[in-house]
């Protein structure tokens, strides 16, 4: 994943949907007020719309090509709302239709499939998610990448992720950057290095 698009952070609350907002717990984590709303910088509208249904159809930007990724994960921590398999589904089949790389992440906590809820925690959530097929590798990103003098960087030198045994049940694995060997999941070689 090269890029997340966040044009703004913050927000007020203005509703009971909101008290549980990751946001503001994230915020809180780091000792900020989530209230103070403020322009990230990325200059970019917002092109999401939201039908009074609810997740969210973007089926009216996909055709002029500028979208090329979509990531869906479901809420997490204390209050989380549901996040729907047939949500995910249709977001799924729209990028599919116009060859957009679609990575369901994760389920969020409360995932809802076939009327029945699933309460889930920690990578059990990124492992269903994987598990469901829904993520869609589109066509492929060009980074047109280069070095300081703007010439192309040639293919041997670029960097090529890792993936561990654990790598791929993870629902990420489509946009990730590779594991970066840091021992959490404690697969380690005899000499105390991740294998």
């Amino acid at each position: 994943m090269h890029d997340i698009w966040n044009p703004w952070h913050g927000c007020r609350r203005c509703s009971e949907g909101c008290e549980n907002c990751y946001m503001y717990f994230l915020d809180a984590q780091r000792g900020q007020d989530g209230g103070v709303i403020y322009r990230t910088g990325s200059g970019f509208r917002y092109p999401l719309s939201r039908d009074k249904s609810g997740p969210v159809s973007i089926r009216e930007y996909l055709p002029e090509g500028q979208i090329e990724q979509v990531l869906c994960d479901g809420e997490n921590y204390g209050g989380a709302r549901p996040c729907h398999y047939e949500w995910v589904k249709q977001l799924h089949g729209e990028c599919a239709e116009y060859n957009v790389t679609f990575v369901f992440c994760g389920t969020g906590r409360c995932f809802v499939k076939d009327g029945k809820a699933y309460r889930l925690e920690g990578s059990l959530q990124t492992e269903q998610a994987a598990k469901s097929g829904l993520s869609f590798p589109g066509k492929p990103i060009d980074f047109k990448l280069t070095d300081r003098l703007g010439c192309p960087i040639p293919e041997d030198q670029l960097y090529r992720p890792y993936f561990g045994d654990r790598c791929h049940r993870c629902g990420m694995r489509l946009c990730c950057n590779g594991c970066s060997r840091c021992g959490r999941c404690g697969v380690q070689t005899t000499r105390g290095k991740l294998e």
